[in-house]
């Protein structure tokens, strides 16, 4: 009964493979952005808290969240700069490892995830913040 042994049952035929949210949402649509060629792409890597926490130019409420993120002062500052995309830091979930926290620190750039494509509720400006 060592929980370390390998299983060799197949457990594919009862795993989900994918959820269909909405039947009649329109793949085909126009889609929003402007194509850049590759030559002409400038990113821009920033992390959500990082970025906005400090900016006066935005609510107080908005400040390290991704709705911060999309205040007009930010997205005009990312324009003026000539950016043409922007690449987030991790706003994956993520934890704080045992060791931080008994230094009381906490993981700040959030390269510790426990739920990839999930975003993090802490950047959340709704207030479910953990």
């Amino acid at each position: 009964m060592d929980d370390t042994t390998f299983d060799e049952r197949d457990s594919a035929p009862f795993v989900p493979k994918c959820i269909v949210v909405d039947p009649n949402f329109d793949f085909t649509g126009t889609r929003g952005r402007k194509h850049v060629p590759w030559e002409e792409t400038i990113f821009y890597e920033t992390h959500v808290k990082g970025f906005t926490k400090q900016r006066n130019d935005i609510p107080e409420h908005l400040r390290g969240t991704y709705a911060g993120l999309a205040q007009q002062p930010v997205i005009d500052y990312i324009k003026d700069l000539g950016v043409t995309s922007v690449e987030l830091l991790p706003i994956h979930t993520f934890v704080n490892d045992s060791n931080l926290l008994e230094k009381g620190m906490v993981n700040y750039w959030g390269y510790n995830t426990i739920g990839f494509f999930a975003p993090d509720p802490r950047y959340a400006s709704n207030g479910q913040t953990p």
